[in-house]
């Protein structure tokens, strides 16, 4: 089956009124794997930092408490290791960016734009946040998770050499 023919079979799985812009659509398929794969990754990395993490456990679990658990590991590790402090600080300081702005995602709404496509809006009146999730944004979060992960690789290469990423 080509691309073609598997995106309309998808679209034929539901009568919800999905947008036409099937960039649109894999952008945000692959802005949430890409961030699932993440936050576990990210509980990886903590369970090498502190060895009484089970991983596992900390993987079933939210952004927010993957994130927690990540810097308690870091505030451990950087005792016998410091190099893992800054590092682990970016590191974690960009997820909680970048959770934020998942949970900005999951937590919109479709509306009709004033051009007549479907798009993702994001109103949190509480936050003072009112916006649309365009292409851009998008595409913003995705590149910005590589920032992420590079920094995790950095601590995974300091205190697990053996892994040769």
């Amino acid at each position: 089956m080509n691309a073609e023919d598997n995106i309309k079979a998808v679209r034929g799985l539901t009568r919800i009124a999905l947008p036409k812009d099937d960039g649109y659509l894999f952008r945000l398929g692959v802005a949430l794997y890409s961030f699932s794969s993440l936050s576990s990754f990210m509980a990886e990395i903590a369970s090498h930092l502190d060895p009484a993490i089970n991983r596992t456990e900390l993987q079933a679990k939210m952004g927010g408490d993957i994130l927690d658990a990540f810097r308690k590991s870091v505030k451990i590790a950087k005792a016998y290791v410091p190099a893992v402090g800054p590092i682990g600080q970016a590191a974690a300081d960009l997820f909680e960016e970048l959770n934020t702005k998942r949970s900005d995602i999951v937590h919109a709404y479709p509306i009709t734009t004033t051009s007549n496509a479907q798009i993702l809006h994001r109103r949190f009146d509480v936050k003072g946040k009112y916006f649309e999730v365009t292409n851009e944004f998008l595409n913003g979060f995705i590149s910005r998770l590589q920032d992420v992960s590079d920094r995790l690789y950095e601590i995974r290469k300091i205190v697990r050499p053996d892994l040769d990423d």
